[in-house]
């Protein structure tokens, strides 16, 4: 990646209230990464231990099931992924697997540990603002959930 990290987060959602000097600073803790297309990022299951934005090519995101691989979603530049994973240590609800060659950098849990000791401010705004997301994210996955099950009690009372 020649371009630096701080040109990368420039303009992303995450980091819309970050200052260019501010992006340089979080840049610091974040790992340049490539994946080639049909690489596995990371299998559900594995343990977790860092989230990645994708700043280049896409990835697909896949949850098993009884009847297989379901795909939940395709992600393009700017997605944030992983970051439950981040947070709370836990394994992976799903795959991240790799569609196009893509760069990404990798955010893990001992870059926010050194953030957060540097700079506890530019720590608490980053992981407000992912608090942000995620809660976005929920109430569109709760969304999705109601219609889901008014649907099969509609299909029910047929």
């Amino acid at each position: 990646m020649s371009t630096s990290i701080a040109d990368l987060l420039d303009g992303l959602k995450l980091f819309g209230d970050f200052s260019y000097p501010e992006l340089g600073v979080v840049g610091r803790f974040m790992m340049p990464q490539s994946a080639k297309k049909g690489e596995v990022i990371f299998h559900e299951g594995d343990p977790g231990s860092f989230m990645l934005i994708l700043t280049k090519g896409s990835i697909s995101i896949l949850k098993g099931g009884e009847h297989g691989q379901q795909l939940l979603s395709c992600e393009g530049r700017g997605r944030i992924v992983g970051e439950m994973a981040l947070l709370d240590r836990e394994r992976r609800s799903a795959s991240c697997v790799v569609e196009s060659d893509c760069e990404y950098l990798s955010f893990n849990q001992e870059g926010l540990r050194r953030l957060a000791a540097e700079y506890p401010s530019l720590a608490y705004r980053f992981m407000f603002c992912l608090a942000q997301i995620l809660s976005r994210r929920l109430r569109r996955t709760s969304g999705m959930m109601a219609d889901f099950l008014g649907d099969t009690v509609h299909e029910s009372d047929s």
